[in-house]
């Protein structure tokens, strides 16, 4: 059976420091401009689960989850702006007390400054999450620019993001923080081969 939950997004004083910094030298002689860079991300989504498996032991607190997120995301830091989100996640409790979910997330910009450049992207989110308590979660996860167009053109972006959720209950406020951190590089038109994903963002044509 299918069940849908609406998420709200939560508004969080954001009071970590967000770092951009100036190109690494390191790159010059490849004619390579680097930018490392921390932000934030946070995401409004709705859920819809669906059950995949009752691990088979006759307990009805194990199972398997499908979960598809849908929603929108905004970016701050090294990153600025607010576009579509879809997760796809598969969460695993058939060891009782153990549930752990692996997650992949597509994030689309039509536009979205990276480093000071501005352009549409898709950024990929691929990950793993555990559950060590009843409505908390956390996760590590490592993030990349699959594509971009505009400014954004030929990017390569890789990087980490970790999330620390507790859920809301009577007397205890929800958590939510999803801290990252970028390595980009403008100049080689590096393709890991999504260009597709981008061709119908504005400026998919353009060499800008």
């Amino acid at each position: 059976m299918k069940t849908a939950v609406a998420l709200k997004a939560l508004a969080i004083g954001l009071t970590g420091l967000a770092l951009v910094g100036q190109p690494n030298a390191s790159a010059d002689k490849a004619k390579v401009e680097e930018f490392y860079g921390t932000g934030f991300r946070e995401a409004s989504v709705l859920s819809v689960q669906q059950n995949l498996s009752d691990c088979g032991d006759g307990e009805p607190t194990t199972n398997v989850v499908f979960i598809n997120n849908t929603g929108t995301v905004t970016y701050t830091g090294i990153m600025e702006g607010t576009g579509q989100v879809r997760t796809t996640s598969i969460s695993n409790s058939c060891v009782p007390g153990q549930a752990h979910v692996g997650i992949r997330v597509l994030d689309t910009f039509e536009s979205v400054t990276v480093a000071g450049r501005t352009g549409g992207a898709v950024v990929e989110i691929i990950g793993s999450g555990r559950v060590p308590a009843t409505g908390i979660q956390i996760n590590d996860n490592t993030v990349r620019i699959l594509c971009g167009t505009g400014q954004l053109k030929g990017i390569h972006a890789e990087g980490t993001l970790t999330a620390s959720i507790r859920a809301e209950a009577p007397g205890v406020p929800r958590i939510d923080y999803r801290p990252m951190q970028l390595w980009v590089h403008f100049g080689h038109r590096h393709d890991v081969g999504f260009d597709f994903l981008c061709q119908d963002l504005p400026g998919h044509d353009s060499d800008d």
